[in-house]
């Protein structure tokens, strides 16, 4: 009782919270891979910006590599066709983009930052009002709207609204030709000629073409395509004295834009004479004197009907079909300079992204920077290495170098965007991280994750290995190679590849030793793939196959799986090498019996050992002399399946009897003295959930679910041991005692050289088992890590290093983390989770949290928090992979291990060790998002990565010191309003206002970009910009999952604002506020007068001390203003006092009696 009372009067301190703000936060920073489902492309060549739009409301913007920004549409009728994105449409040059939703909605964004900050939005209600094309003026200032109806609107994008003429197509109707005598049907395609601005080439679908003088409003010319059905688009050439017209029955045809008359070829189907699909995009250039066509579709529709194609043919005889495995979004083509010079063609597909050369008359492939197919093979597993040292770095970049030599050398086209001068790549060797994908296929691919750009750098093949007899010769790459020799000339295209020849081959674990290179691949057949990156060197050993059967003397088993992979013949002869290849060498293979699927790994590099776990038990394999060590089956004797006591974990009968009879002592001393209020033992302990016993077809519990090699404490307290423990289903840990070699033991990768040179018999390793735990409550064990006294994990301390003494280990099981002594293993702490708060724990990692604090905090620490003093604060390098930067000269490096778990919930929460005190809990994943939560995988310095969908990857920060995030921007040009000086909008429509300070500049944020206009609505909400620092959330997430509420912008719906709702927010912004300071604000508002008429009020605030408190905006730059206001109801605010606490611990009082008086409030 005494005890639980004391613990229960343990509160974090104010210090310790205060550090808790310094280490710990929670965002969403950037986002890998290929954006899920796209539907709509956009492309600026003037700001060289590329935009993606998605069925699931998401806008991407790409520049030069480093430049991303994200934005996200919202539902407002809870329809889905509000978020799927069809139509984009560059503003050019602005850096503006314009969307079309399937809700015909049309919507302005402008980058603001990172992110696309939604101007204005714009419905079109009806039928006949549907938009079908959309084209921005070369002026910037109108975009016509092309609808179904066949009208075309004049949206005005500075007031955007809608201006007259409207072009209607019956006003059309009559200046055609009579012998046109068509409803013409929807617009298809709108064209401003680059040579006449003041002209429109209109295509509508029914063969119908006119070319419409804006001046005049009236057709010029009409062009009718004779015989032709549906008309799909246009193409204008830059100097605007021809366009090409495409159809639906896969024709084209350039026409003269100053004649009528059909050309010749106006029938030219270049897949005919078969019936063909339609073409969908087509665009043209010159290759030096050759005129160069390229277009997506036209495919004949009997024969290849099927096949999503985009084909370049050129005046020259040059052809080729790229002929791709999934469907064909949309393409563009970059040309040079005010030239018609293609340069890179760019093919935007339901599944990746693809560019090629169009310089080379071979159309190489061309490798873009960003956007790559992470899930060109099904992605099966992943896992990343941290720390990886920049020798292994190098070693992996040759190897993938020799991959990458059949890719066109053309530079990317797409450069838009400003880099900041900070944006260098780090090289130490502590910030390289590799992400390593495991795929259905057998392949391993490697990307670099350390920055923004997730990197591919090379692709490692199982697949080659295994195979039948007739299958020696590794099959030769033919993605260059054309098919046949026929029409179309098709050529395999992509990298898209959905199909596995063999689910066997599927990869499972994955294990990479950072520092030397060696890899290890689990399949799920068993099989367990050795290799290194030491391919530069002359002596290659001989390819080895070896097997191990976990239940060979078990009698009665059988195994009713799949069978084994069998290694390809010319591999397992007696003097074949190893496999050397890029870089790489296969050493051979490891089969472990029967052949069910690796549910671990565990690799010890130095030791020169690897293990592997199945459901049916352990093995231990020596890769450096290919010899076994030893193996342990984990079946139940009395249960071939695995299963474990059906009521181990029920409780027992004595103890419900027990808790039952404190009930009713409980209840009967509260019904005799109600006013007794004393908690009793029963009372004060935490509320926790029945947990009901696991049935016996949940998971066997002879599965292995971790393995671990440390060097630890386990036979004494005075030496350590080199150990392998292991942890199954049924919550058995066991720890095995390795007997290593001399040289092994010295943690050595090469034994020493000694004056005997000749080869000796090396000496084998063995183990023996040496404790066993059972832990009670049985539930699956899904981490085990040892760790030091300062709460380092020995596995990631350096070669030779046992870390400082005590260690202690932490069994984390599914329900419940249980610290435990060494290497008496009795239990220090415990924390159970899914008892208290019914998650399940499906992940746990060590993670390194860093940052600069002031010496008295140090030393207040030191002496209120005794645990703490384990803590290592000194001024060097505290932390792994942190990027730390001084705040100020009196203040020290602060750094601390934690640890990171990751629930079934998709929570993830920061437990401090070995107290196991929760520093930070957030929502990082939905608890619906079941891949996101398995593929969920950190890193040594606080951040995560997982699977936000199929082909995406979502990067997350817990620590503040280590944040990966895009810092590029895109310039913005102005977007002045009609009136620019009063920026008062008397109509219902919205319009733009900027803020300017007493020098007349604009007022920009916290990127340094210009501020971007807000759509100030008759009613205005009440906008409160906390944090002008604040990350914004990757894919512009709504603002409602944010995890921190302080750090957005809060709009009310109503109109008026209470005194007690402006202080509710401020009390609630203080509260939970995640920042990195702890400056408290204390505001009083109050409401003097409304006034009705227009004033002009001067605000000069420049006798105020200067107030440094970042969670307000700037005042004193607004100072000597005068601000307009029109607004019916004014809120006149009084500061009348601001308490701000120093670092010291002193507070000073400022009084201030200044009015500002304002259309809204400025903070």
């Amino acid at each position: 009782m005494l005890k639980f009372i004391r613990g229960k009067g343990q509160q974090p301190t104010a210090e310790r919270q205060r550090l808790q703000k310094e280490l710990f936060a929670y965002r969403k920073t950037a986002q890998h891979g290929f954006p899920h489902k796209p539907s709509a492309l956009a492309y600026d060549p003037i700001s060289k910006l590329m935009a993606i739009g998605t069925q699931t409301g998401a806008i991407k913007v790409f520049g030069q590599p480093g430049v991303e920004l994200y934005a996200q549409h919202t539902l407002t009728n809870n329809l889905a066709s509000e978020l799927n994105v069809q139509l984009l449409e560059w503003v050019y040059g602005s850096g503006r983009i314009l969307s079309l939703t399937a809700a015909n909605q049309l919507t302005l964004w402008e980058p603001a930052g990172t992110t696309l900050v939604p101007l204005k939005t714009l419905p079109f209600d009806g039928k006949l009002k549907k938009v079908s094309s959309l084209c921005c003026s070369i002026n910037k200032d109108l975009v016509w709207i092309g609808t179904e109806g066949g009208n075309i609107y004049q949206l005005d994008l500075k007031s955007f609204s809608i201006l007259e003429p409207v072009i209607y197509h019956d006003v059309v109707l009559e200046q055609v030709p009579s012998t046109y005598k068509l409803n013409p049907g929807a617009i298809e395609s709108i064209r401003q000629l680059p040579n006449s601005p003041n002209k429109l080439l209109i295509a509508y679908n029914r063969g119908l073409c006119v070319l419409w003088d804006l001046g005049e409003s009236a057709v010029e010319r009409a062009y009718v395509a004779p015989g032709h059905g549906q008309s799909v688009g246009l193409y204008v050439n830059t100097k605007g004295n021809e366009f090409n017209w495409y159809h639906a029955d896969g024709s084209y045809a350039t026409w003269n834009m100053e004649s009528e008359n059909p050309p010749q070829n106006v029938n030219y189907v270049p897949y005919g004479p078969d019936p063909c699909k339609s073409i969908n995009r087509l665009f043209k250039g010159k290759r030096g004197i050759s005129d160069i066509i390229v277009f997506s579709g036209g495919m004949p529709r009997s024969a290849y009907g099927d096949h999503n194609c985009v084909s370049v043919h050129a005046s020259d005889g040059h052809k080729v079909c790229l002929d791709f495995t999934s469907k064909v979004i949309d393409f563009f083509v970059t040309y040079k300079e005010d030239s018609e010079s293609v340069q890179v063609l760019i093919v935007l597909l339901e599944e990746e992204l693809c560019a090629y050369d169009l310089t080379d008359a071979k159309v190489s492939s061309v490798k873009a920077p960003y956007l790559h197919s992470v899930h060109a093979s099904a992605v099966t597993c992943n896992y990343l290495a941290s720390m990886v040292s920049h020798e292994v770095y190098e070693r992996i970049l040759r190897a993938g170098d020799e991959q990458d030599l059949d890719y066109s050398s053309i530079d990317w086209p797409i450069t838009g965007g400003v880099l900041s001068e900070d944006d260098v790549p780090q090289s130490n060797d502590n910030s390289i991280e590799i992400l390593l994908t495991g795929h259905e296929d057998g392949s391993v691919k490697f990307w670099n994750c350390s920055g923004v750009i997730l990197k591919p750098i090379y692709n490692f093949k199982t697949a080659n290995i295994f195979g039948h007899d007739n299958e020696d010769d590794v099959p030769v790459d033919s993605s260059n190679d054309q098919l046949d020799e026929g029409e179309p000339p098709f050529r395999k295209a992509g990298l898209f590849d959905p199909y596995s020849d063999d689910p066997r081959l599927a990869v499972k674990k994955i294990a990479l030793c950072p520092t030397t290179g060696q890899l290890i691949v689990g399949g799920t057949a068993g099989q367990i793939v050795i290799a290194d990156f030491q391919g530069d060197q002359n002596e290659h050993g001989i390819f080895k196959v070896m097997s191990m059967n976990l239940v060979s003397d078990r009698d009665g088993f059988v195994w009713k799986g799949h069978d084994q992979l069998n290694v390809r013949a010319n591999l397992i002869e007696k003097h074949s090498l190893a496999i050397s290849e890029n870089g790489v060498n296969i050493t051979g293979v490891l089969q472990v019996l029967p052949p069910a699927s690796i549910t671990c790994l565990a690799l010890e590099a130095n030791w020169g050992v690897v293990s592997g776990g199945t459901a049916h038990g352990l093995v231990l394999f020596d890769f450096k002399n290919f010899a076994p060590v030893f193996h342990r089956c984990t079946l139940n004797p009395n249960d071939m399946t695995g299963a474990g006591e059906q009521l181990s974990r029920r409780k027992s009968f004595k103890k419900s009897l027990r808790e039952s009879f404190r009930k009713l002592r409980k209840g009967r001393s509260t019904r005799n003295n109600p006013s007794n209020t004393v908690p009793t033992t029963l009372e004060a302990r935490p509320v926790e959930r029945q947990i009901e016993a696991r049935c016996t077809d949940d998971g066997m519990g002879s599965m292995v679910r971790c393995l671990l090699f440390a060097k630890t404490y386990i036979t004494n307290v005075n030496i350590t041991s080199p150990t392998l423990w292991s942890a199954t289903n049924s919550s058995t840990v066991s720890v095995f005692l390795l007997h290593l070699p001399p040289a092994m033991t010295a943690a050595t990768t090469v034994p020493p050289a000694s004056g005997n040179t000749t080869p000796q018999s090396p000496r084998r390793i063995s183990a023996q088992l040496a404790k066993e735990i059972q832990l009670k409550h049985r539930a699956p064990v899904v981490g085990i890590s040892i760790f030091d006294q300062t709460g380092c994990p020995v596995d990631q301390l350096s070669a030779g290093e046992n870390g400082s003494p005590p260690h202690r280990v932490l069994i984390a099981s599914e329900e419940q983390f249980k610290v435990f002594s060494l290497p008496q293993l009795k239990p220090i702490n415990k924390y159970k989770l899914t008892a208290n708060e019914g998650a399940r724990i499906r992940r746990v990692h060590f993670g390194s949290f860093t940052c600069r604090v002031p010496h008295e905090l140090l030393q207040s620490l030191n002496g209120n928090s005794p645990t703490k003093s384990t803590r290592s604060y000194e001024g060097g390098d505290g932390g792994h992979n942190a990027s730390i930067s001084p705040i100020s000269n009196d203040s020290e490096l602060y750094h601390e291990m934690a640890l990171i778990c990751l629930t079934n919930m998709g929570d993830i929460m920061v437990l401090s060790v070995p107290e196991l005190k929760r520093q930070l809990n957030a929502a990082a994943v939905r608890r619906e998002d079941i891949n996101g939560i398995s593929s969920l995988c950190f890193t040594n310095s606080g951040e995560a990565l997982y699977m936000m969908s199929s082909s995406e990857l979502q990067r997350i920060a817990l620590a503040t010191s280590k944040v990966v995030q895009p810092t590029g921007v895109v310039q913005i040009e102005p977007l002045e309003t009609e009136d620019s000086t009063v920026p008062i909008n008397e109509e219902d429509d919205t319009d733009n206002e900027n803020e300017t300070n007493g020098d007349g500049n604009v007022i920009g944020n916290g990127a340094g970009m210009l501020e971007p206009p807000v759509a100030q609505q008759r009613s205005k909400p009440l906008q409160l910009n906390v944090d002008s620092n604040v990350v914004l959330t990757a894919n512009g997430l709504s603002r409602g999952s944010s995890p921190n509420r302080a750090n957005e912008t809060i709009t009310s719906s109503i109109g008026d604002i209470t005194v007690d709702s402006v202080r509710d927010h401020l009390n609630t912004t203080t509260t939970t506020l995640c920042s990195t300071t702890t400056e408290e604000t204390v505001g009083r508002l109050s409401v003097l007068s409304t006034q009705t008429n227009q004033s002009t009020t001067s605000v000069n605030i420049k006798d105020l001390p200067i107030l440094n408190i970042p969670n307000l905006v700037d005042i004193t730059s607004k100072s000597n203003t005068n601000e307009i206001s029109t607004s019916s109801v004014v809120i006149k605010s009084v500061i009348t006092s601001i308490s701000h606490e120093k670092t010291n611990g002193e507070s000073e009082n400022l009084k201030t009696t200044n009015v500002t008086t304002h259309e809204e409030s400025q903070f």
